[in-house]
């Protein structure tokens, strides 16, 4: 298996620090437990090569993976696994990734 570099994209930079903040606000220590094993679980995806579960709805070439309640939407590239979002699963998708979403 190819060993890979993740990339965050802007909005699932901005999607960590929201989780952060939500439940940094009740459970400071908690909320970096959590955005550090959503971390450590993005760095074990790409140590893997292509894993996850596919996601082609809404966009071709989209994988996910579980992380407790929350999914990490990536592509991967020869080089990069680019996470594109990460949501609460509760959350839609849809709105959030068109199929150009880099």
């Amino acid at each position: 298996m190819k060993r890979r570099r993740f990339r965050l994209s802007e909005r699932a930079a901005d999607d960590l620090t929201s989780i952060y903040e939500y439940i940094a606000a009740e459970n400071p220590a908690g909320a970096r437990r959590v955005v550090d094993g959503i971390q450590a679980k993005i760095r074990s995806i790409a140590v893997l090569g292509l894993t996850g579960t596919s996601a082609d709805v809404p966009a071709f070439g989209l994988r996910m993976i579980i992380f407790r309640s929350y999914l990490v939407y990536f592509r991967v590239t020869p080089s990069h696994l680019l996470v594109l979002r990460i949501l609460h699963g509760r959350q839609d998708i849809s709105p959030t990734i068109s199929p150009k979403a880099t």
